[in-house]
């Protein structure tokens, strides 16, 4: 149970705050002063502390800053007399999560202790996804949770402990990132302080694709002024990722073969072999094996390149490595902006899980980009989330058919009822939360399908 402490001077206070907290299904200790509160603290810290601005022994300000010292994230409510509004807000801009005047309006505070320590989880929970959940290959950062991705940043690790200058295909949908895996490997190999170039071959004119591969010698063709170094040849040494290498030319496919072949070739119009020392990497979203069987990709080419396959699924096939990579994305982009760094709202995040990604992670670091821009509120909620995100059912399976035959609606409510209590321990404060009704609500309902005390005495005999 989250464990809350509660400091005030006033005895019925202290006590009254405790007991309901306690109702509420949190464990609650009481402090009468600030010192035994900050030495408990010390001791054993809380999830929220419900802290008076005025104490006996030590301003509530100074409390609140020694709070902040020994943990900066711990939720602190300052409870307030009637005109210390000033010194509330004060307090607020000081570290406090919120602030309430007395008397004390007991389901505003419970409202605020739910989300307070809500917000806590989900924060603590982004912080682990902001720790872990990434391999670093000097510069460059592969992040994610998933097994697939896990069993990438292994086949990259294995390919740099080798010393290996095999070539790798690089499979995956357009977005997954095929260009990090590919500039992880050149940074986790010997060849990491020597040039990485990255070249997409839909972006070349058909007739182009040889002369910037293979370079040219002057007059080669009609706008041939001088001779030119091939990216091949300014690659020595390093290595050439080609991505999409299934959209290059078949004349240039059969060149890249024999160079693979030999690690020679000749510019074009030259007359001389020319040796390079290069690792090859490459990646598509194609089916090579499919284009192969078409006669739109040299079956030799394929397999020459295919050495060392790697598989980048699709994000919506691996929802677990959307939270690190949100808070990746997050965290880079805010530090290239010079913006505060952002938290995400526990809705935004199980709507970005939820969301199917049509456009892998370049979408989702797009997404993220524009609410930074867009937004100056510390927190990301769903309602920054474009439209169509906002519109995606969150409960998946989870959704409740009627039956063709319909249902006895009072039996399925009390069925329900006696799970949530079973769920519950019998805590009947959280089997209204798991019910998404007030514990009121929830006492009506006991009572209105004949649910006694004593009959759920055997599911919770202290409730």
């Amino acid at each position: 149970m989250p464990r809350i402490y509660v400091c005030d001077d006033e005895y019925l206070l202290r006590r009254w705050l405790a007991e309901h907290l306690r109702d509420e299904g949190y464990e609650a200790e009481v402090f009468e002063n600030g010192t035994d509160l900050l030495e408990a603290f010390e001791r054993a810290p809380s999830d929220l502390v419900l802290l008076d601005l005025k104490l006996p022994d030590v301003s509530g300000l100074d409390c609140l800053k020694k709070l902040k010292q020994r943990d900066s994230e711990v939720p602190v409510i300052m409870i307030t007399a009637y005109g210390e509004v000033e010194t509330a807000v004060a307090a607020v801009r000081a570290g406090a999560h919120h602030f309430l005047e007395k008397p004390v309006d007991l389901p505003e505070l419970l409202l605020m202790v739910e989300q307070a320590i809500e917000a806590q989880k989900v924060r603590s929970e982004l912080e682990r996804y902001r720790d872990g959940h990434r391999w670093q290959f000097s510069d460059v950062a592969l992040v994610g949770r998933s097994a697939a991705i896990g069993r990438v940043a292994e086949m990259i690790t294995r390919i740099g402990a080798k010393g290996s200058s095999a070539t790798v295909l690089i499979h995956g949908e357009s977005g997954t990132g095929k260009d990090v895996v590919a500039r992880a490997i050149h940074a986790q190999g010997h060849r990491q302080e020597m040039p990485f170039i990255n070249v997409n071959c839909t972006a070349l004119p058909d007739n182009l694709v040889e002369s910037e591969l293979f370079g040219h010698e002057a007059g080669a063709f009609t706008d041939a002024k001088g001779a030119k170094r091939g990216l091949l040849e300014l690659a020595h040494g390093g290595t050439v990722f080609l991505d999409e290498i299934g959209d290059m030319p078949k004349a240039a496919q059969a060149k890249l073969l024999e160079f693979l072949e030999t690690r020679r070739f000749r510019r074009i119009g030259g007359l001389r072999d020319i040796s390079v020392d290069v690792q090859v990497v490459t990646a598509t979203h194609r089916d090579l094996e499919a284009a192969v069987g078409e006669g739109e990709f040299r079956e030799d080419l394929f397999y020459r390149l295919n050495v060392i396959p790697i598989e980048l699924p699709p994000l919506r096939e691996r929802p677990d490595d959307v939270a690190p990579l949100a808070m990746h994305f997050i965290d880079t982009l805010s530090d290239d902006m010079s913006v505060p760094r952002r938290q995400l709202s526990r809705e935004a995040l199980r709507t970005l899980e939820a969301y199917p990604w049509p456009g892998n992670v370049r979408e989702l670091r797009n997404v993220l980009e524009r609410i930074l821009l867009l937004s100056d509120e510390d927190t990301i909620a769903l309602s920054h989330l474009p439209a169509e995100m906002q519109a995606v059912d969150v409960g998946g399976d989870r959704t409740f058919l009627l039956p063709m035959d319909g249902v006895d609606l009072d039996r399925v409510e009390r069925q329900l009822i006696l799970q949530a209590l079973e769920r519950s321990g019998g805590n009947k404060s959280q089997a209204a939360r798991l019910l998404g009704i007030s514990r009121d609500t929830l006492r009506y309902r006991l009572d209105k399908h004949g649910l006694e005390t004593s009959s759920l005495n055997a599911i919770h005999p202290h409730d």
